[in-house]
Order: C-alpha cells, then structure tokens, then sequence
C-alpha cells in the first residue's frame, strides 16, 4: 500500500520532500523518511538533496521543473541566475 501511495504521489507532484509525503500518508516525518530512504535503496525512487531538502521523485525531468519553480531566481547571484534560465 505505501508504495502504491508513492507512486502516486509522484504521478501527482514530480518531486516531493519527505514532509509532504509525511502528510499526505498521514504518517509520522520520521518514519516517512525512513520508507522514503528504503524505496530509494531499493531502486524505486531517487533523491536530491538541495539545500538542505531532500526531495524524492522518478523522473528527473519533472523533479528538476519542480524544484526549479520553487526557486526565486530574483534573489540568486547573477551567474547562478544565469545558468538556471539557460536550462
């Protein structure tokens, strides 16, 4: 059942933290993450970590739209601003 959730948590969402799933399963961070770390040893998800916020999805494509749009290019040095609209 909790992969079945996951699965579609991704179909869903493209990427999420451990929090969200924590939520959305109705089950405690801790263990959440500890499920969520198992599914990405066993090859079912992967995972990144980006400032300090590891986030779970399948599709690097989708994750990378996900995480990118939480991000406020206005407030990143030029460069780096540079770089994030180039892809």
């Amino acid at each position: 059942m909790f992969l079945r959730e996951v699965l579609q948590m991704v179909r869903m969402f493209g990427a999420f933290t451990a929090a969200q799933a924590a939520v959305h399963l109705g089950l405690p961070l801790d263990e959440a993450a500890r499920r969520l770390d198992k599914a990405v040893e066993g090859g079912l998800l992967k995972a990144v970590d980006v400032a300090g916020v590891r986030f779970y999805y399948r599709d690097p494509v989708e994750a990378a739209d996900v995480i990118l749009s939480s991000v406020d290019l206005s407030v990143l040095p030029r460069a780096e601003r540079e770089k994030l609209m180039r892809l």
